[in-house]
Order: C-alpha cells, then sequence, then structure tokens
C-alpha cells in the first residue's frame, strides 16, 4: 500500500522545464564564456544568436504566464504583499510552507528573473545593431546612438547573474530544509503531495 506522503503531483509541464533549462544553458554560457575562448565571445554570431534564443523563450514565457498550465500562470503564484510578508514572517520563525509551485520569494525572483532577462537580451540586440548601415535597424541605431547599449547591457547582465546565484542558493537552501529535490522537480516535472 503506497504512503499518502510518497504520492508524486505533476508541478511543472513540458514547456515550463524545457524554457527553464534552455534558459539556464544559454545565459550561463554567454555570461561566463563571453570574455573567454571563441564560441560565445562578446558580440560573436553565437553569443547574439543565443541572446535572440533567450528573448524568444522569455517572451514566449510571459505568454504562457497568462495562456499555460495551473501553476506555469502568473495569476496562480505571483504574491500579494501580504502573502509574501506572511511567507517571510514564517521563513523568518523556522516553518516552511508547503507550496505546490512556487513560494512568494521564488515567486519574486521568478519575476526579477524574467526582467532581468528580458531587458539583457533588448539591450544586447541593441548594442549588436550599433552599426548597422541600413534598414529598420539603422534607424533604431541612429536615434539612439547617444546610448551606450553595451554598458547597459554589461550592467544588467551582471544584475541577472548576480539574481540566477540567489536563486540557486535559495533553491538549494529550501530543498534542504523542506527535504524536497526542487532541482530534480524541475527535471522531471513531479514532487511529493503535501
Amino acid at each position: 500500500m503506497m504512503n499518502m506522503h510518497n504520492k508524486q503531483i505533476k508541478v511543472w509541464d513540458l514547456f515550463i522545464r524545457v524554457f527553464h533549462w534552455t534558459v539556464v544553458i544559454l545565459f550561463f554560457c554567454n555570461y561566463l564564456l563571453s570574455d573567454r575562448g571563441q564560441l560565445f565571445q562578446r558580440g560573436s554570431t553565437l553569443h547574439i544568436y543565443a541572446g535572440y534564443i533567450i528573448i524568444c523563450f522569455v517572451l514566449a514565457r510571459l505568454i504562457w504566464g497568462v495562456i499555460g498550465s495551473k501553476n506555469a500562470r502568473f495569476s496562480s503564484f505571483i504574491p500579494s504583499y501580504t502573502e509574501f510578508k506572511e511567507y517571510t514572517k514564517k521563513l523568518l520563525s523556522g516553518e516552511h510552507p508547503y507550496y505546490e509551485g512556487h513560494n512568494p520569494a521564488g515567486a519574486v525572483m521568478i519575476v526579477c528573473l524574467l526582467a532581468g532577462l528580458l531587458i539583457t537580451g533588448v539591450t544586447g540586440w541593441l548594442a549588436s545593431i550599433s552599426d548597422s548601415i541600413d534598414g529598420w535597424q539603422a534607424a533604431i541605431a541612429s536615434a539612439t546612438d547617444i546610448v551606450p547599449w553595451g554598458d547597459i547591457h554589461s550592467f544588467f547582465a551582471n544584475l541577472t547573474m548576480l539574481g540566477a546565484g540567489i536563486h540557486i542558493t535559495a533553491v538549494l537552501v529550501i530543498s534542504y530544509l523542506t527535504k524536497e529535490n526542487l532541482v530534480r522537480t524541475m527535471i522531471s516535472g513531479y514532487k511529493k503531495s503535501k
């Protein structure tokens, strides 16, 4: 007879898992290898196209956040200020409430990371078109040529990497405290039910 505590429930759909791991791999390759080697070197074709893929995935994730599965929808996990405050109080008092999907702190981090990825990608694109000489991209480059897009891109890439580091640390700490393997959940899509 199966113990009810061992029952697995589906939390993350295939799109969320593919989105997550694709963006993780491409962002880390672009960030960590941009000054090393030739493949993902800043301004290289691979660096630029990895950025385009990240932008497309983030835009698709924003759409999926409205029309996707239950736990993927922003309406199911973005907390109110009160919910966030209550969760933080419980966390600081040693309580670790169960959440099927994102906990309130994780939800806030997801929104910050999505924004950081999108801003990093768009500013990278704007930096990459600065040498365009004709077409609509040249018009945009000409209209914004006084803006140091490369510096802004680097700033947001660093900020997003900081957020990713905080996110990874929090996932590991919460996994330890709650005895849930959140990394495995993002691979398989399943976690233990309450």
